[in-house]
């Protein structure tokens, strides 16, 4: 099975990839992933270049989901990558933007954004992340205004 395009709205990403073991990631994207070392204990990094999404595992089950142009993700039908008035409009949805360390973390939609509010192409990417992943550095964190 390949997948094209993932789709992001106020209930997550479709397909669901969070959550999920490596083994049903790898059915899912139909293809096998490069293994990188992770900088945290407990936890384990699969780049699906392919698809151009890297995957951080912890105990068998992903935490976290990052994509990078050129994937194509969705959201109310725009592609995140190739407007740039959609990563507003995800900040927007979220209600509730915090910024730390060059990422704008969406806690109510288990988002991050980096590289958009910038102006860093090198640096775009989009992150889901499972619920709790970002709270250690809540206090280090500052509202965002688009």
């Amino acid at each position: 099975m390949m997948i094209g395009n993932f789709a992001l709205d106020a209930n997550g990403l479709s397909p669901q990839l969070l959550g999920l073991s490596r083994k049903e990631i790898d059915h899912l994207l139909g293809e096998s992933p490069r293994t990188k070392r992770s900088g945290l204990p407990g936890e384990e990094t699969f780049d699906y270049e392919a698809h151009h999404i890297r995957v951080v595992m912890q105990q068998d089950r992903a935490v976290e989901i990052a994509f990078v142009p050129p994937a194509c993700v969705l959201f109310q039908g725009q592609p995140l990558f190739e407007d740039s008035s959609v990563w507003r409009a995800i900040v927007a949805a979220d209600g509730d933007a915090r910024e730390t360390l060059g990422f704008i973390v969406l806690r109510n939609l288990g988002v991050t954004l980096t590289g958009f509010h910038d102006g860093d192409d090198s640096q775009l990417a989009m992150t889901v992340f499972a619920a709790g992943r970002w709270d250690v550095l809540e206090d280090e964190m500052r509202p965002v205004a688009i």
